[in-house]
């Protein structure tokens, strides 16, 4: 009976070489992309109050990345990887902290934004998600997590300068890593894009909200007396939600998204 067939040393040898090259250069490289941020805040100066997250640049570069993604790695991994060195460059040149709600599964919330924001950023966990929008509202370098569904009291009224950036995951595929879904809240940001999905504050609904063409229902909760209101998204504007929605409703913009990224099964 044959034993395992053993290695050749000199070939061994020769790959870890490779591998030892390949990371020294990737470490080099972040070194240079550190320099060229340094160079970046000195031309623009150093961005306060969330400025220097830009939502719609960062969903076109996952995007490229996907584009050209190839192998037996999983995607999902170089996310990981890519959004830690995004979140880290972010934060040198605006230091800020995230917030995320105590409510739900939270272990899986943390999760999530951990696998979005990395591990260089402070991160606290706020009592409930009415807590984190008046945390984001009441200014500094902060961003906020809210987990999407069915929610007790709509926090989403409590918008008055702050706004929905992106909704995450960005990568939507059944059973991924970190998939919590959830909503990403951010001061006024310096450099704003129209989002690709437009959300949307719709109060004085008399029952519980029906998705209509075009228009999906992010989250929904009673207040006042017999009155509910309802987070929606849409691609078709505040015309969509008006049309979906009816008429005589309290209709405001609260931010947007850019639409995930749809992995293949």
């Amino acid at each position: 009976m044959n034993g395992p067939a053993k290695a050749d040393p000199s070939r061994l040898a020769e790959l870890r070489a490779k591998i030892d090259a390949i990371d020294e250069s990737v470490h080099r490289l972040l070194m240079q992309r550190a320099t060229v941020i340094d160079e970046l805040i000195e031309v623009k100066g150093t961005a306060r109050n969330g400025a220097a997250f830009r939502p719609g640049r960062e969903a076109e570069m996952m995007r490229r990345l996907a584009g050209r993604h190839q192998g037996h790695l999983p995607l999902t991994a170089i996310e990981h990887l890519w959004r830690e060195i995004i979140s880290t460059f972010t934060a040198l040149q605006a230091p800020f902290a995230v917030h995320v709600a105590d409510e739900g599964d939270v272990v899986a919330a943390v999760e999530t934004a951990r696998f979005y924001f990395g591990f260089s950023v402070p991160m606290t966990i706020d009592g409930s998600s009415q807590d984190v929008i008046a945390a984001i509202e009441d200014g500094g370098d902060r961003l906020g997590i809210v987990p999407i569904g069915t929610a007790g009291r709509p926090w989403w009224q409590g918008f008055r300068s702050a706004q929905i950036v992106a909704r995450l995951p960005f990568f939507d595929a059944p059973g991924r890593p970190a998939g919590t879904p959830c909503l990403v809240v951010a001061p006024p940001l310096a450099d704003p894009v129209q989002p690709e999905v437009a959300c949307y504050c719709v109060d004085g609904l008399t029952g519980m909200a029906t998705p209509g063409d075009g228009v999906t229902v992010i989250a929904e909760a009673p207040y006042g007396a017999d009155r509910f209101s309802a987070l929606v998204a849409t691609t078709g504007g505040e015309d969509a939600v008006k049309a979906a929605m009816g008429d005589g409703l309290d209709i405001r913009p609260v931010g947007g998204y850019a639409a995930p990224f749809r992995l293949p099964s």
